[in-house]
């Protein structure tokens, strides 16, 4: 993924057991934007997204997608974790499960839940939660590697091509340097663990 500046997730906090909340991901992405004194063409040229778009999801007019947000918090060199998190100093960093931050991504129907405190770190561990029909608009691609471990339902990876569906128990590793996607290939909720280093989001 390019930078552009320096990297960070709609979030929301998650309840005990339960969903979590969607937050205000545009104004937060609108704070970020103007805290550097970028105008939204700047942002534009520099990630090839359009101004008008932009300028809808500050707004929260507009949903973004998974591969759109990625080229974003590359460019601005952040992570998305730290957009939603709160840097933490101590040595060993907990999220604890009702404190867990996430990023809902409506129009993919995919929820995205932090396990760590911010995005500084050389691998980032999220839980991915995919609506029934959810699935990635776009594949992704960026350096690294990634491994995912599904907790429910099923999941159908698309790694450069080669399709595999996962059930729960199932776990893949693959190269991150290639297109890959992901969709829900069952009825129900799908969730799974995915790791990545270098963090992509």
């Amino acid at each position: 993924m390019s930078v552009g500046g320096s990297r960070r997730r709609g979030a929301g906090k998650q309840g005990p057991g339960g969903p979590a909340a969607p937050n205000d991901l545009g104004g937060k992405l609108r704070e970020l934007r103007t805290s550097r004194r970028l105008s939204l063409s700047e942002v534009s040229a520099g990630t090839g997204i359009s101004a008008s778009f932009l300028s809808m999801v500050e707004k929260g007019q507009s949903d973004i997608t998974v591969t759109r947000l990625m080229k974003l918090v590359h460019w601005f060199g952040v992570s998305i974790a730290d957009l939603v998190q709160q840097p933490s100093a101590s040595k060993v960093q907990v999220v604890r499960a009702g404190e867990r931050r996430s990023v809902r991504l409506l129009d993919e129907g995919i929820s995205i839940q932090m396990l760590t405190p911010d995005g500084r770190h050389r691998m980032m561990p999220v839980i991915n939660v995919y609506e029934p029909g959810g699935a990635m608009a776009d594949a992704a691609q960026h350096e690294g590697e990634e491994f995912v471990y599904v907790l429910a339902g099923r999941i159908e990876l698309v790694v450069d091509g080669e399709s595999v569906v996962l059930g729960p128990g199932d776990s893949a590793y693959y190269r991150a340097d290639v297109p890959h996607s992901f969709r829900n290939a069952g009825r129900g909720e799908a969730r799974f663990v995915g790791v990545t280093t270098p963090p992509n989001l």
